[in-house]
C-alpha cells in the first residue's frame, strides 16, 4: 500500500518537476500583440547608447502604422517597416533566450530611409530575446547591438 501511494504521488508530482515547454513560455508573452520598435541600441561595457539614428523619433512618429512585429501561436510572423510588408518563421527558447527570425516572403516597394532597411536587416540577424508582457529586446547574432519594442496600443 505504501508503495502505491509513493508511486501515485511520484506520477501526480512528475508533470510540475518537468516544466513547460520552453517555446509555450515565448508564445504566451510574444503571441497576440502588436510589437512597435521604439529604438535600436548597444551596449559599450557597461554603458548603454541608444539609437544610432538621430531622426529616428520623427521617423517613427510619422509611420504609426510601420516598424511592427506581429508573431503567431504557429511560429510565423509579420511585419512591416514602412513600404515593406514581411512573412516568415520564428523559434525561441524560454529557457535559453535563444530566438531566431527568419523573413520567407516580402511585398510592397524597397525602402528608401536606411532606418527602415536596418530594422528589415536586423530582424534575419536576431540570436536572442528577453520580454515581459509590454517589452521585447531581440539582440543580434554575436554583438552586444540591440532593438527595442513595446506593444503598442490600439
Amino acid at each position: 500500500m505504501m508503495k502505491t501511494k509513493i508511486l501515485f504521488l511520484l506520477l501526480a508530482v512528475l508533470p510540475f518537476l518537468n516544466g513547460c515547454n520552453n517555446n509555450e513560455d515565448v508564445k504566451v508573452l510574444l503571441v497576440g500583440k502588436t510589437w512597435r520598435f521604439s529604438s535600436f541600441y548597444y551596449t559599450d561595457g557597461d554603458k548603454l547608447i541608444l539609437d544610432r539614428y538621430q531622426d529616428a523619433d520623427e521617423i517613427l512618429k510619422n509611420n504609426p502604422n510601420g516598424f511592427t512585429l506581429n508573431f503567431s501561436d504557429n511560429n510565423t510572423f509579420s511585419g512591416k517597416a514602412i513600404n515593406t510588408s514581411f512573412t516568415g518563421t520564428w523559434t525561441g527558447d524560454g529557457k535559453t533566450n535563444d530566438f531566431s527570425m527568419t523573413i520567407a516572403k516580402t511585398s510592397g516597394s524597397d525602402e528608401t530611409l536606411q532606418i527602415a532597411k536596418d530594422f528589415i536587416n536586423a530582424i534575419k540577424d536576431v540570436g536572442s530575446y528577453k520580454a515581459d508582457d509590454n517589452n521585447l529586446s531581440l539582440k543580434y547574432k554575436g554583438g552586444d547591438e540591440y532593438m527595442s519594442f513595446y506593444v503598442k496600443k490600439n
